[in-house]
């Protein structure tokens, strides 16, 4: 029974042994990036107020993250998270004879997530890297809709819209400066490109980036 005991316990350190060898390596091979900076949408959102298209600002924020695995060569793979957010403060104050409308600052939030898959290709070693994938959108369109031109009727209408889902493509490139061994900043730009929308393209991101590896 001791005997057992004690190749159990053997066994187990060795698979521990093995188990943070594979661990190692597969940290040594990844890295982990953070990204901030501007967005660009494409697609027009509109809110209506008594009768004119107030438009929704088409530049906004974008900040994510990336893990990225480097198995040999020049290619890299990996998973990411994108958020874009554009948004508006509105101010009105309106008197009519059946109502008292008031928006101070009343913020239109527009806001789309990417989940991605993505694939990576060194074009000059740890300075100049290409980027493609796929990607899930979810995304959220508030709609305002308010009117007072008759004097008789006020209608206001807010939408805090559902949550809208869609897929797509991407490309993109990225350049980056080597401050230590396992730390870098960089600039990256993304195109995205979903089927379907009279726009040809989906929004446009450029963000400063810093990135780490676990060397």
């Amino acid at each position: 029974m001791k005997i057992v005991i004690w190749m159990a316990i053997v066994l187990s350190l060795a698979m521990q042994s093995v188990f943070a060898q594979k661990l190692d390596s597969i940290l040594s091979r990844s890295n982990l990036s953070f990204s901030y900076g501007v967005s660009h949408d494409y697609l027009t959102s509109v809110f209506l107020i008594n009768g004119k298209d107030n438009k929704v600002k088409s530049r906004g924020e974008a900040f994510g993250f990336e893990y990225l695995f480097r198995p040999a060569g020049k290619n890299e793979f990996g998973f990411g998270f994108s958020k874009q957010v554009n948004s508006n403060d509105y101010t009105a104050v309106k008197q009519t004879p059946h109502a008292f409308i008031d928006f101070e600052d009343y913020r239109i939030r527009k806001t789309k997530n990417f989940h991605y898959l993505l694939y990576k290709r060194h074009f000059i070693e740890e300075k100049l890297i290409g980027a493609a994938g796929i990607y899930n959108l979810r995304y959220r369109d508030p709609y305002i809709q308010a009117s007072w031109a008759n004097i008789d009727t006020t209608d206001i209408l807010l939408d805090d819209a559902v949550i809208n889902t869609e897929f797509g493509v991407f490309v993109g490139l990225e350049y980056y400066h080597s401050l230590r061994e396992n730390f870098q900043v960089g600039l990256r730009t993304r195109l995205f490109y979903t089927q379907g929308y009279d726009e040809s393209f989906e929004s446009f991101e450029l963000t400063p980036v810093l990135r780490f590896t676990f060397k």
